[in-house]
């Protein structure tokens, strides 16, 4: 179906880089590795779907006829990226042939049916919310390090999204280590209660689409799909279906061994110590906290380390290995200056928590210990 229409430079970029989030690189089907062009009016949609995950993006343009095709994603971004800044006209016929000029150049480029591009959900929710975008972007960086990242456990390759009376709660986790941030009374939505699990993947696209903390995002969902709203963007994705993990069970309540220790100090010690660790052989640090120092040491090929910081230990002095980067990760989202971390033995999880509450967050960072 031919299209055609003219728009500046930043207007096409705006509509396409978004888009390429949602296309395939290793599909066998030329479409998902494309991007679908539509033009009604003077409003010109772009979508990109893996069938996955997709993303819809629109903008005003100057239309002069209706009509869609499928241009090949890498090579029409790489065409709109090198134009100069002009105006950039597309006219499309019959046969999804599609000149495209700008300033002095021109292209034809051969596009595929919008026939043959894959149908998308409808992108209508039964159940809505609302949330600011600054809020959902801090909850996915977070959490986001804690998401398993093979699939032989898909649910964990997902984040949990659990909505009660107005707080959100949001937790990740590979079995090694758990992620949980609490946001209280941040969400408007039509009813109480919601629980779904979005793949971990969809919602990095996400974070990096949302650019104005202080902007609404709007969430929909039915039984398979997520829907996110955000200015001229919708991002959709197919929801994880299954059990999650009891992260109520597994985080413990209460520990022999409390430790507060300043934040940015304990990352700088636990970074200077990672220099001497094995990756290969998954050398664990090894953390000893007794009376009120805390002493970080590791010992490979290379050579050894150690590190000493002062801390406020309350309870017994306990000596624990772990992987110097789930710590590290857990430490970089924490966030705040002073966290506080609860033990009860070597074999056990240690819990990082804010050593106080805000009125309207918490969270918990859990990770597991390894063997010496």
């Amino acid at each position: 179906m031919a299209l055609k229409f003219t728009s500046d430079k930043a207007t096409l970029s705006s509509v396409i880089q978004p888009a390429l989030y949602a296309t395939s690189n290793k599909s066998t089907l030329p479409a998902l590795e494309g991007l679908l062009f539509k033009l009604e009016g003077n409003v010109l949609t772009v979508s990109g779907y893996d069938l996955e995950k997709g993303i819809q993006t629109s903008a005003v343009v100057y239309g002069r006829e209706d009509g869609a095709v499928v241009l090949n994603s890498a090579k029409i971004s790489g065409i709109i990226k090198n134009f100069p800044e002009c105006d950039i006209t597309f006219e499309g016929d019959e046969k999804n042939l599609v000149i495209i000029k700008g300033g002095e150049s021109e292209f034809a480029i051969h596009g595929i049916d919008a026939s043959v591009f894959p149908a998308m959900p409808e992108l209508k929710g039964e159940n809505k919310m609302k949330i600011k975008g600054g809020i959902i972007k801090d909850l996915i960086y977070s959490t986001g390090h804690a998401v398993a990242s093979a699939d032989s456990r898909p649910l964990l390759s997902g984040v949990l999204f659990s909505l009660e009376n107005g707080n959100l709660t949001v937790v990740s986790t590979d079995n090694f280590r758990l992620a949980l941030r609490e946001i209280r009374n941040c969400v408007e939505a039509e009813s109480q209660n919601y629980i779904f699990i979005v793949p971990g993947k969809a919602l990095n696209d996400l974070a990096k689409l949302i650019t104005d903390n202080d902007e609404d995002v709007y969430i929909e969902f039915t039984r398979k799909y997520v829907i996110f709203r955000s200015v001229d963007i919708i991002l959709f994705s197919r929801l994880l279906e299954g059990e999650f993990l009891d992260y109520k069970r597994v985080i413990p309540k209460t520990g022999k061994t409390s430790v507060k220790i300043n934040r940015l100090a304990f990352i700088e010690s636990v970074e200077r110590a990672s220099l001497i660790v094995d990756e290969k052989m998954r050398t664990a640090l090894r953390f000893k906290f007794s009376g009120q120092m805390l002493n970080i040491s590791c010992e490979t090929q290379y050579g050894r380390v150690n590190e000493n910081i002062g801390i406020e230990l309350t309870g017994d002095d306990i000596e624990i290995g772990f992987n110097n980067r789930y710590i590290l990760d857990a430490l970089r989202a924490s966030r705040d200056d002073e966290v506080m971390l609860t033990m009860s033995s070597p074999l056990m999880s240690m819990t990082i928590t804010p050593v106080k509450d805000e009125e309207n967050s918490s969270y918990v960072y859990l990770v597991l210990p390894m063997r010496f």
